[in-house]
This record gives C-alpha cells, structure tokens and sequence, in this order.
C-alpha cells in the first residue's frame, strides 16, 4: 500500500469495470503488465492504481457507462475488445491504454450514433 488512504471513488470504478470487463481487461486497459492489478485494487487495503491509470480506469468507465446503457452488457464489452475503423483498426482497449480519449470519445460517440440515429 502507497500510505495514503484507498479513494473510494476509484474502488468503485475498478470495481464496476472488473464486474464489466473483467479484471484482464482492465489491467490491459491501464497498460499495467500485473493481470491482477483490478483484483489488487479493489480491495479496501490493497494498493491503489496511479494517477495515469487512474484517467484510463475515469474514461474506460465514462464510456462503459455510455454504451452499457444503450446495448447489452455483451455487446458494449465486444466494442471495447473490437478492432475499430475510427481508431485506426485498433481496439477501444488499446486507444485508452495509450491515452488516445479523445479518439476513443469520437469513436463512441459515432458508434452510438450509427446505432440509436435521432
């Protein structure tokens, strides 16, 4: 543990999206090499993710929240693993990995338009 106190907010984002995505996923998502590094961190005294991982964990959620809400959980999680043309053929995954949010903000955004138009 770092020695500072465990932000609950940040427990509760790698939670939603381990329950989500599954804890691979969200260590890849962060470009921490630890596979379990979501499970490390939701625990109440387990260490915390770093401020870098901490803005890929904020804008994997914001556009989890987004999709989730309009398809199904299974369908939201194959846009985040699919190679996407809006995104250079690269997976949603990768593009927050290497802090592309804007992109992948784009990216979301065009899909839900081209999915639920008007």
């Amino acid at each position: 543990m770092n020695g500072k106190p465990v932000d609950p907010g940040m427990l509760d984002v790698v939670r939603e999206l381990a329950d989500s995505l599954g804890p691979t996923l969200v260590a890849a998502l962060t470009g921490n090499r630890v596979r379990l590094s979501a499970d490390d961190w939701v625990m109440e005294d387990g260490p915390e993710p770093d401020e870098n991982e901490a803005e890929r964990l904020r804008c994997a959620l914001e556009h989890w929240n987004l999709l989730a809400q309009a398809e199904n959980p299974d369908t939201a999680r194959a846009w985040f693993v699919g190679a996407n043309p809006m995104l250079e053929d690269e997976s949603p995954v990768t593009a927050i990995r290497e802090g592309r949010f804007e992109e992948v903000r784009r990216a979301a955004r065009s899909y839900m338009d081209q999915e639920f138009p008007g």
